[in-house]
C-alpha cells in the first residue's frame, strides 16, 4: 500500500516539524537562557518518537506488515521533512523575526560554552578565542542552517535504520491455512 507509506511519513513529518517548531517557540518565550537548558534536548526527542510513530501507523495501515525498505522510507520521511521544518523556522526566528535574540543566544552559548571549557582545564587564551568566535560569528546562516541539516540528515538516516529494523514486520509468503485439508 504505497499511499500508506507516503501518507504516514508526510502527516507524521508535519507533527514532528509543527512539535519542534512549538518546542522552539516555547524556549524563544523562554529567553535564551532557555536554549541552553537541558530542556532543550526535548528537541531530540520529538522526531524520533514521530519517526516511530510513523512507522507503526504505516505497518497498521498495512495489516501489521511493513517491510524493512518501506519502514526506512516512511520513518526517513519523517526525520528529513520534520528537520526541514524546524530548520527553516529557526532560521527565519534567528534571523529575520529576532535578530537582537539571535545576539542574546550566542551570549548565553559562549557563557555556557566558558564554564564548560574551565571544567576542563583549558587554557584561558583559548577560552577567550573560543568564546569571542561565538559572540563575533552568526553560527545561524542559510549557510551553516543547511549544513546543519545535511549533518543531521545523516544522522537520522542511521537512526532510521534501526528503526526501521525494529518495527519491519515480513508478510509471510506462503499461507498455513492453505496447506490444510
Amino acid at each position: 500500500m504505497a499511499s500508506g507509506k507516503t501518507n504516514a511519513g508526510l502527516s507524521y513529518g508535519l507533527m514532528s516539524g509543527g512539535a519542534a517548531i512549538l518546542l522552539t517557540l516555547v524556549l524563544y518565550l523562554g529567553g535564551a537562557k532557555m536554549f541552553v537548558n537541558p530542556i532543550a534536548y526535548l528537541g531530540l526527542a520529538i522526531p524520533i518518537v514521530f519517526a516511530v510513530l510513523g512507522g507503526i501507523a504505516h505497518k497498521k495501515a498495512n495489516g501489521g506488515y511493513l517491510e524493512f525498505s518501506q519502514a526506512l522510507k516512511t520513518v526517513f520521511t519523517v526525520f528529513v521533512i520534520g528537520s526541514f521544518l524546524s530548520t527553516a523556522f529557526s532560521y527565519l526566528l534567528l534571523n529575520v523575526i529576532d535578530v537582537p535574540f539571535r545576539q542574546a543566544l550566542a551570549q548565553e552559548m559562549a557563557q555556557a560554552s566558558e564554564k564548560m571549557m574551565e571544567k576542563f582545564g583549558v587554557p584561558q587564551d583559548q577560552i577567550d578565542k573560543s568564546t569571542a568566535d561565538i559572540l563575533n560569528e552568526n553560527s545561524y546562516t542559510l549557510s551553516r542552517q543547511f549544513l546543519g541539516f545535511a549533518g543531521g540528515t545523516i544522522v537520522w538516516f542511521i537512526i532510521s535504520l534501526i528503526i526501521a529494523a525494529i518495527i519491519k514486520k515480513k508478510k509471510p509468503e506462503f499461507d498455513n491455512n492453505s496447506f490444510t485439508q
